[in-house]
């Protein structure tokens, strides 16, 4: 099993190859919606854990320390770098199905961000007496964080497309990467919501409409996010972009951060509601 590390590092032993998703709007909606169903005890038990700090304050964590949230790939530094920042991103296959690593150079199979919640999420239920503080501090900012950026759809790698939208687009009259698109102007767009406005926003979902949401497990979450995401690849490089189409994908990013947060909710709550 590869380790986790939470270690200070020179920014240059891990290159960035995953950018961030959604941005610290997004991240804190997530978050946001996440404490607004979380039972008492787990709220509770987050409170004693995280100092009597929200998890809002840690949803943008794994994007502002990237290069010390690092995972041990468990070969000898002959076969290269050792060391690589924790994935923020996962692949899927010809199938649909979630793939359980992003290939990197080399031959080498880096675990996706999927893998990292699941671990996360089982060392804390069941080891978290044996962890000292900065690793569970660790696994609790990597499961807030990777809900979120396993929704976003510039976060999903596609057969014959692993750009996750590293290309470069026109929107309205500025050149501009896809991928940042994906951060925080499609959300932005037409309105400069406040998070705690946004999460207000979308938390509208009925008991019943939440429980189907929550239905199944990360990887079932996964494929589902997938599916509805791969329609943003109708746009290519070069394209020029404007209020059409931010009108016309706006409400799959709210669609999105909307089923993380309540995903997040219940994740947190089985770890520490109990």
């Amino acid at each position: 099993m590869k380790k986790l590390l939470f270690i200070a590092v020179i920014a240059a032993l891990t290159p960035l190859r995953d950018a961030a998703a959604w941005g610290r709007l997004g991240h804190a909606t997530v978050a946001y919606i996440a404490e607004q169903h979380l039972t008492k005890k787990a709220k509770a038990n987050l409170d004693k854990y995280l100092d009597g700090n929200s998890i809002v304050y840690y949803a943008s964590h794994m994007d502002d320390f990237k290069p010390q949230m690092l995972v041990d790939l468990g070969y000898t530094p002959a076969n290269g770098p050792r060391m690589h920042m924790l994935p923020h991103t996962f692949s899927v296959g010809e199938d649909g199905e979630v793939l359980r690593g992003n290939r990197l150079p080399g031959d080498k199979v880096l675990a996706n961000c999927l893998y990292y919640v699941e671990q996360s999420a089982d060392r804390l239920k069941n080891h978290i007496r044996e962890m000292d503080d900065s690793t569970r501090m660790a696994c609790i900012q990597i499961i807030v964080h990777s809900l979120g950026d396993m929704h976003c759809p510039g976060h999903i790698r596609y057969p014959g497309n692993q750009t996750i939208g590293y290309f470069n687009v026109v929107l309205k009259g500025s050149e501009i990467r896809y991928h940042t698109i994906w951060d925080t102007p499609i959300l932005q767009a037409p309105h400069p919501w406040s998070f705690s406005d946004l999460a207000y926003l979308l938390d509208r979902c009925t008991e019943e409409e939440q429980a189907a949401i929550t239905a199944g497990d990360i990887y079932d979450w996964g494929r589902e996010s997938a599916a509805v995401s791969k329609c943003i690849y109708d746009v290519k490089e070069g394209d020029e972009l404007g209020h059409d189409f931010l009108m016309k994908y706006k409400p799959l990013a709210e669609a999105q951060l909307t089923k993380a947060g309540y995903r997040l909710a219940k994740i947190l709550n089985d770890i520490f509601g109990r």
